[in-house]
């Protein structure tokens, strides 16, 4: 497989830095609507227990968006920084090149095919819902 070339990676880069503005702007839109719409606010004053469940699975659902908003935003700070350090496109594993259609697909990988493949299949969660 061959490296990227300057003109792929500079590519990747735009792409990358274009989805977390994307990414940061729906970080924030996120917090401010989770402001608005707080615990209290969704439950009322006097809430009963349905509207205390109600109101919890939303805060939860809130939290659970943010939360995936900060790693995808982690996730790209982390691809960037590859870029500058020369390693983007490389993988962690094995230190081969990653193929481009993979970078194109999923800018943020730091694994070749092979390597994820090894990875899911050991790392492999229970398959049970987070929410």
């Amino acid at each position: 497989m061959a490296a990227l070339t300057l003109q792929q990676t500079r590519q990747l880069e735009k792409s990358l830095q274009s989805k977390r503005a994307v990414m940061q702007n729906a970080a924030r839109d996120e917090l401010s609507h989770a402001e608005e719409h707080s615990f209290a606010a969704i439950a009322g004053e006097v809430p009963d227990f349905g509207d205390q469940a109600t109101a919890a699975a939303i805060t939860d659902f809130d939290n659970e968006i943010a939360r995936r908003n900060v790693r995808t935003i982690r996730d790209i700070e982390e691809a960037l920084m590859r870029i500058k350090a020369h390693r983007f496109g490389i993988c962690v594993d094995c230190g081969e090149d990653i193929a481009y259609r993979r970078m194109m697909a999923f800018p943020t990988a730091s694994r070749c095919m092979s390597c994820q493949s090894v990875r899911e299949r050991t790392y492999a969660g229970s398959g049970v819902p987070t929410l």
